[in-house]
């Protein structure tokens, strides 16, 4: 034997040694010590088939619960369809990774929440919050039931990252007291609640969820970004943030960009809805697409497609677009809290057919706004209660004299305006000469 077949032959017999130390793989068993590290827990090796018709949520339970007995770790799904129902991670750092977001598939055995990583309910200081884990490269399908296909109540630090989620008759991710987490690449198509529904959006950020319970939590939602993620064919909306029952505090840091919410199966409630209770809600980079109505949906009410309440906060570069039916009431339904301040910029509507309404309509209230460059192609621009107030325009150049090019730092554009405070004059640049008028 030649040595270099003598050296494969001795690294193959270590690798089958150490895949063989301690007890071998069977249900609700790991396999202490294997090649891939005492953090590494595969659902095989506890039992789970992956055939999409055998009962798994026993052995991917155990898996899961092995990890958290060891301090955290990756339970890892190989490529299948596992059928589960009532699987909870109970403790700190497990990572639940798939083989793929299509390749390995949690499949919804019957109605309920699928998967929970959720601290206790009996705890609403967030002492115990569900904390640093989270989900990758994986699929869920809800198998055309109801119930949560995830649910992250009293939890932190929560990554979910590569995830394809399918086919649920409900919510999909439901987030209370939710804080510090993340979602690249998130991918929801084919959910939706029941029809006109106003509790049923593909993803809920909410800080409580009943009036008891997860209901009890005095704080909130905060600092949840969502970036780069895909909502197709929803039916009762997208994202929808709010404080929820039994709730005074403010959701707020609610991060989303470069996101697309487009759906032609449409039965009732926005895209995009952040309600008066939330702050600092930056969405930007949004496109928002109304095709068409869901073929159950008889009534086929326009919607609006974005319901924007929140205060110190802003919507900018989207774009709202439909097709030939005529699924658009308002693009934006526009509120602003007393004292504070919507931005609403570059937000266009691209449609091929009128909204029934305008392109943004200003519901009554006592805040203030700035609306920038915003416009839709056909039909009526703006209506309501158009604000008496507005947020202040940015301040002009004061000059103390005569205003010319060399009061500033580059020759200006025609159009640019300035003040000179010594003569009480208004100077405007036009052809590349300075005009000015007398300020009463």
């Amino acid at each position: 034997m030649g040595e270099t077949t003598r050296r494969r032959a001795l690294m193959a017999g270590a690798v089958a040694g150490l895949a063989g130390v301690g007890v071998a793989g069977g249900a609700g068993v790991a396999v202490a010590g294997s090649a891939t590290g005492p953090d590494w827990f595969n659902v095989r090796d506890y039992g789970a088939k992956g055939d999409g018709a055998a009962d798994d949520t026993v052995a991917v339970q155990a898996a899961l619960d092995a990890a958290v007995a060891g301090g955290g770790g990756t339970v890892y799904f190989p490529a299948g369809q596992y059928l589960v129902l009532g699987l909870a991670v109970k403790g700190n750092g497990v990572k639940l990774v798939g083989a793929g977001s299509k390749a390995a598939t949690l499949v919804k055995g019957g109605n309920g929440t699928l998967l929970a990583i959720s601290g206790p309910a009996t705890d609403p200081s967030g002492a115990s919050h569900r904390r640093y884990c989270s989900v990758e490269s994986l699929g869920f399908n809800g198998n055309n039931k109801t119930g949560l296909l995830l649910e992250l109540y009293y939890n932190d630090n929560t990554y979910v990252r590569d995830v394809y989620m399918s086919s649920n008759n409900d919510v999909v991710i439901d987030a209370v007291e939710c804080w510090d987490s993340r979602y690249y690449n998130l991918v929801i198509e084919g959910c939706s609640g029941t029809a006109d529904s106003t509790s049923q959006p593909n993803v809920y950020l909410r800080n409580s969820a009943a009036a008891s319970g997860y209901g009890y939590s005095g704080d909130n939602n905060n600092q949840l970004h969502f970036v780069g993620c895909r909502l197709e064919a929803f039916g009762t909306g997208a994202i929808w943030v709010t404080a929820g029952v039994n709730n005074a505090n403010n959701p707020n840091g609610i991060y989303l960009t470069d996101c697309k919410f487009e759906t032609s199966q449409m039965q009732g409630g926005p895209h995009l809805k952040t309600d008066a209770s939330c702050r600092h809600v930056y969405a930007s980079n949004i496109y928002c697409y109304a095709g068409n109505f869901a073929s159950t949906y008889t009534s086929k009410k326009a919607q609006n497609i974005v319901a924007w309440a929140a205060s110190f906060s802003a919507l900018e570069n989207v774009l709202i677009a439909n097709g030939s039916v005529a699924t658009v009431n308002a693009g934006v339904d526009l509120y602003s809290g007393p004292g504070s301040t919507a931005v609403v910029r570059n937000v266009i509507g691209q449609y091929a057919t009128a909204p029934a309404g305008p392109h943004i309509y200003y519901e009554p209230s006592a805040g203030d706004f700035r609306v920038e460059a915003s416009w839709g192609t056909v039909g009526a621009q703006a209506s309501g209660a158009v604000p008496a107030k507005n947020a202040p325009n940015p301040p002009l150049r004061l000059v103390a004299g005569v205003v010319s090019d060399a009061s500033f730092t580059h020759p200006p554009l025609d159009g640019t305006v300035a003040v000179d405070t010594t003569d009480n004059r208004l100077y405007v640049r036009v052809n590349g000469s300075w005009r000015w008028a007398a300020l009463n």
